[in-house]
């Protein structure tokens, strides 16, 4: 909240205030003045009271406003809110709320960017982790994307057709998760989970977002650290991130995703669900699980498949090369065995996870979005998951106010 002007001349009243409190509305009147320093208008009661001038509403309200906003639509969110609370507050409110939320946000996460610029604000960042008193940690990092509908040019899709251009529609959501080994464990079902981590979503850019994680792996425990472990799927842009930010990293290629290469090779080869893609893929899954040279197993089969089947179609040999290929580039990149040996994830699991929870906001039946408003909402979101929901709500700050996430290995 900005503070009290300290310069305020001209005192007098305006008419009465109609403020919504989660007891109901209420009429606030209330003196004024003119601040020479901001050229504008203030009432200092509103500042002391925690109402914005563009928030006709109580901190408690404003706050619910938010909180049922990154969950649910906002035509419904209001329905819920009336619901629950008494409050009435229309659909294009709460939107609007939400977004100036999401603003303030927004600026918090670029006063965090600002911090990279300097010795003091790298030390600022790393003191949050509170990770120097841990023994020696090992800190995962995941990394993936997923797309967002915009109606970016929407009504100019026929011109733009006329003109031989394809409008576009969805865009990619940058996306990563971080956590310390540590913090990954198992249900009794053998389910994997973390009890704690960071997460990062934005519309912004890759730029933007190798500055977002970098924050968040930082205040994660990225400079105390014994081992950094970015895991991911195989997309090119991923690993020049992580060469470029995290250097000296291990890399980890997701398990499920290499198996879905050498499936569609099977398939490719053999004929989808024939005995002789079953056969020639069994032995092939299990060097890559459980020898230390898997990876290098399965290249030298590929590379002898090629002088085993003479009469491969030119459909059949292109498929073999680009997993050759695919396999050489990455081969460094499986060490699953000792991986599976250190409690390390296989699979990039909890990242997939990330991006589904974001989804359920993000991807319901007929919803479209501007760049304004979905990076918003995107950095309220993240905000609330990432366990800084009282920067924006100083008076909601509770011992349970935590959030546990679980993840899918």
């Amino acid at each position: 909240m900005p503070a009290v002007p300290q310069t305020v001349a001209g005192p007098g009243s305006k008419p009465p205030a109609h403020i919504e409190y989660r007891l109901g509305a209420m009429v606030l009147k209330r003196d004024y003045g003119w601040c020479e320093n901001c050229a504008r208008y203030w009432h200092p009661a509103d500042n002391a009271l925690g109402i914005e001038t563009q928030a006709p509403a109580s901190p408690r309200v404003q706050e619910i406003a938010a909180l049922i906003s990154i969950r649910d639509p906002y035509g419904q969110g209001a329905k819920d809110i009336e619901r629950l609370t008494g409050v009435c507050l229309s659909a294009s409110a709460l939107h609007r709320e939400a977004q100036r939320q999401g603003q303030r946000a927004l600026q918090l996460r670029e006063r965090d960017i600002g911090l990279l610029n300097s010795p003091e604000g790298l030390a600022q960042l790393s003191a949050e982790s509170g990770a120097a008193q841990l023994q020696p940690f090992t800190l995962v990092i995941e990394i993936d994307a997923w797309n967002i509908r915009e109606r970016d040019q929407w009504g100019q899709s026929r011109k733009l057709r006329r003109k031989g251009q394809e409008p576009q529609r969805w865009h990619w959501v940058y996306t990563g998760t971080v956590f310390r080994l540590d913090q990954r464990g198992q249900t009794d079902g053998a389910r994997s989970v973390v009890s704690q981590r960071g997460y990062v979503a934005t519309r912004q850019g890759l730029e933007s977002f190798t500055q977002q994680l970098y924050v968040e792996a930082i205040r994660r425990g990225l400079f105390q650290a014994q081992q950094v472990l970015v895991i991911a799927d195989g997309a090119v842009w991923i690993w020049n991130l992580a060469t470029d930010r995290f250097k000296d990293a291990k890399q980890r290629i997701d398990l499920f995703h290499v198996k879905q290469h050498l499936y569609q090779l099977a398939y490719s080869i053999y004929g989808e669900g024939t005995e002789e893609a079953k056969q020639w893929l069994k032995p092939l899954l299990k060097h890559l699980e459980q020898h230390r040279d898997g990876s290098l197993e399965v290249l030298s089969a590929l590379e002898g498949l090629r002088q085993k089947l003479k009469t491969m179609s030119p459909f059949q040999q292109e498929a073999l090369d680009r997993e050759i290929g695919y396999f050489r580039t990455h081969q460094h990149r499986m060490d699953y065995k000792q991986a599976k040996a250190c409690g390390e994830p296989l699979g990039s699991g909890a990242v997939e996870s990330t991006a589904s929870q974001y989804q359920t906001r993000f991807k319901r039946t007929g919803q479209f979005w501007t760049f304004e408003g979905d990076e918003a909402l995107l950095a309220l979101v993240t905000l609330y998951r990432n366990q800084r929901w009282h920067l924006l709500f100083p008076h909601s700050i509770r011992a349970s106010d935590t959030v546990s996430e679980s993840t899918a290995k």
